[in-house]
């Protein structure tokens, strides 16, 4: 073998004893990669990431994500009325709170004992699981209630609060010959109670009305059929309810009693004991403005004012200035002149056309009017 032969050979021997590892040494691992992150704000700086693995083109850090501060107090938030929900039903289904006091205010026309027996409060109820609204609307199933208020007052009571229709009139039916509560809203409320004795019914009624004050309605036709807790649908008395809620509070509290056997001729009494022909309910502001200036004009001295023609009307007046007030039942009477005194009736009578009027029927000029009554 020639020289350059052998040292050929002993270079590749050489570089074969270096390459395996030396006996009883462990080699060392192999360092694991690192990646350059940029860091927000330094494209220089870098940090190891413990695993990465490859989600489309891009790198996924797998660090643990921490939650919103929002979402977590939401998330307690739901727990905590979870909770109290789950307490309340819990406490629903035993005898806790359980009603032993049903109060009951009275009102002008109901006993706390006819309201309590109309709440009908189941027994063994408790304040969590009564039904306000059950109780409210077997109330309201009353004709006089219109309003209904259910307090709980731990922990074993219930207050019951009622507020009654507002009345606006007692009205005289022909056709029964009895006498019917009315609510402004208009709805028939029940047959009143009057105190008999030897009156005709409108004096009876105008009696209840005074003491109850509210108005009477009379004369209403045959055909008016009042049911309790039903609105009213007939003519004469919705014109009757918009002349009271049309006139000003100075003129409609003056009024006494209502005439209403049509819509085309209602008629009023005042307290002063003028009678006022109305006809059917427009231009009510028109005709009030001039019922007010009549009585301006002459003071104590009408008996009656004709508006159902505001441009047109007519009055009656006595001779005399010295005529008393009246106070709606009886009109105001004359001392001296003209026919003498006249009697104007008892707020439930209308006057008659032909009787004696004074001066007779005038027109706002002093001309005899030719408008009837």
């Amino acid at each position: 073998m020639s020289g350059s032969n052998r040292r050929s050979s002993s270079s590749a021997s050489s570089r074969r004893r270096t390459d395996r590892p030396a006996r009883g040494r462990r080699q060392a691992p192999a360092p694991r990669p690192t990646r350059r992150l940029a860091a927000a704000g330094s494209s220089r700086e870098t940090k190891s990431v413990g695993r990465l693995s490859v989600a489309g083109l891009g790198l996924t850090d797998h660090r643990r994500r921490q939650w919103p501060p929002a979402l977590k107090w939401a998330v307690v938030a739901l727990v905590a009325v979870g909770l109290v929900v789950g307490a309340l039903f819990v406490a629903s289904l035993t005898p806790v709170l359980t009603v032993t006091s049903v109060e009951a205010e009275p009102s002008d026309h109901l006993t706390a004992e006819n309201i309590t027996k109309l709440a009908a409060v189941p027994d063994g109820a408790t304040l969590l699981n009564v039904d306000t609204g059950a109780i409210a609307e077997r109330l309201a199933k009353n004709p006089w209630v219109a309003d209904v208020s259910v307090q709980r007052e731990y922990p074993d009571r219930l207050r019951i609060t009622v507020t009654e229709r507002d009345i606006l009139a007692i009205v005289t039916v022909s056709s029964g010959n009895v006498a019917w509560y009315l609510s402004s809203d208009g709805t028939w409320v029940e047959p009143a109670k009057l105190a008999g004795g030897s009156g005709s019914l409108a004096d009876q009624a105008l009696a209840l009305a005074r003491q109850e004050g509210c108005l009477l309605i009379r004369d209403v036709p045959g055909t008016v059929s009042p049911k309790a807790g039903a609105k009213t649908t007939d003519a004469p008395i919705l014109g009757v309810i918009d002349y009271q809620k049309g006139f000003t509070k100075g003129l409609a509290d003056q009024v006494v009693s209502y005439s209403a056997s049509s819509e085309e001729a209602i008629s009023c009494v005042l307290e002063s004991g003028i009678e006022v022909s109305l006809g059917d309910p427009s231009q009510i502001s028109s005709k009030e403005a001039v019922v007010n200036e009549l009585m301006a004009q002459h003071p104590n001295q009408l008996t009656y004012i004709n508006v159902r023609n505001p441009a047109k009307p007519s009055f009656r007046k006595v001779s005399s200035d010295s005529v008393a007030q009246g106070s709606g039942v009886q009109a105001p009477a004359a001392d001296g002149g003209g026919d003498g005194s006249q009697t104007q009736g008892d707020g439930s009578q209308t006057p008659s056309d032909d009787a004696g009027t004074g001066d007779g029927d005038q027109a706002p000029d002093g001309s005899p009017s030719t408008q009837n009554g």
